[in-house]
């Protein structure tokens, strides 16, 4: 199967080769205005009390089409190529497929899958771009079919988002999208000056009827030199179990260069509510009831030419995870991940761009 996907990309990125020669004309840039192939490959290294993990693998290989469409409307589509095949819809292995149109400067409307408006920066940035994740980052299914609207300021720097989506746990338990189970999603982003905010809101539907609350603050302050963000995740499953379930993620950049940086990233989250969802407590993409996990690391990122279309990165990882057993008593599990790894991007329309431009 994956041959075969991989044949039909193939095959239809090279019959835009001719179409794009022939005509450079703005109806052509405007219909395909993103074309890209991106791959990301890693080792690791996970110490453990027992054997250590040490292994290559192939992490992520998306595909990537976008443009105009005319009359305000445009497509995108990010299509993450795995080796099995989907098991809840069509459009599992996909992350986004969806058709905007934009009547306005100011309004925007969508509908197809996407990634469900939620605050923080870890969440926002694109999977490929992530490391050492939190376990909420790693547990929740957050491309869904969705709809929704969203206001735009005069000056793009703020952006309101209403959004109904399939809620998370259409894909817990083996249920279909059909369950009838939806997500109310609220989001706003917003730039002033150096700061930059992404919050949401959101009620998940986790029983018919029944909701979760997830709120997501997200705060990153932006400089020449170096950025920082700090993200806060809440669930709470009724009003009584505020401050039980949280987390929150930070990470810091320092740029020595435009193409080589350092940062550090540290996150804690923990679930001590007794609350229950069915017969488990707090499951899906929440850390289990009862358990508290922290991260904490070190790393670099080196971009090994001018146009930042390869990059290596390498970092170490501290990982611990504590918990009561069914005797009570406490229990901690600690480990080291050590990761070095290569990200490569290949622009399929800048280079058909440059090539028939000469």
């Amino acid at each position: 199967m994956k041959t075969n996907i991989l044949k039909t990309i193939t095959a239809f990125a090279l019959t835009l080769v001719p179409l794009l020669a022939t005509a450079q004309q703005a109806k052509w840039n405007d219909l395909f205005n993103t074309i890209k192939f991106e791959v990301r490959a890693d080792g690791e290294l996970t110490t453990t009390d027992t054997t250590p993990n040490l292994g290559l693998h192939g992490k992520y290989f998306n595909f990537m089409l976008g443009g105009e469409l005319g009359g305000g409307f445009s497509y995108y589509f990010k299509q993450r190529i795995v080796a099995t095949p989907g098991t809840v819809s069509f459009f599992d292995n996909t992350d986004f497929i969806y058709l905007d149109y934009k009547p306005t400067q100011n309004w925007r409307f969508r509908f197809g899958k996407e990634a469900m408006a939620l605050g923080g920066f870890e969440y926002d940035a694109s999977p490929i771009d992530v490391y050492f994740p939190t376990n909420l980052w790693r547990n929740i299914y957050c491309f869904q079919m969705a709809a929704h609207a969203a206001y735009i300021s005069n000056d793009g720097n703020h952006t309101l988002v209403a959004q109904l989506s399939n809620s998370p746990y259409v894909n817990y338990e083996g249920l279909n999208f059909d369950a009838g189970l939806v997500s109310y999603n609220l989001y706003w982003s917003g730039k002033i000056g150096h700061w930059h905010a992404l919050w949401s809101t959101s009620m998940m539907e986790y029983r018919w009827g029944h909701f979760l609350n997830m709120t997501m603050i997200g705060n990153q302050l932006t400089y020449d030199k170096w950025d920082l963000y700090i993200d806060v995740m809440h669930h709470s499953l009724d009003w009584d179990d505020w401050g039980k379930n949280f987390g929150f993620v930070s990470c810091a950049n320092y740029y020595f260069t435009p193409r080589f940086n350092i940062f550090v990233k540290g996150m804690y989250e923990q679930n001590k509510s007794s609350e229950r969802i069915g017969s488990a407590v707090s499951p899906g993409h929440q850390l289990e009831a009862g358990h508290t996990s922290a991260r904490y690391g070190l790393g670099l990122e080196y971009f090994a030419n001018e146009q930042k279309n390869v990059r290596l990165h390498l970092y170490a990882c501290r990982m611990t995870d504590s918990y009561n057993d069914m005797e009570g008593l406490r229990h901690t599990d600690a480990s080291w991940n050590f990761n070095l790894g290569a990200t490569w991007t290949v622009d399929v329309k800048k280079m058909i761009n440059e090539r028939f431009a000469k």
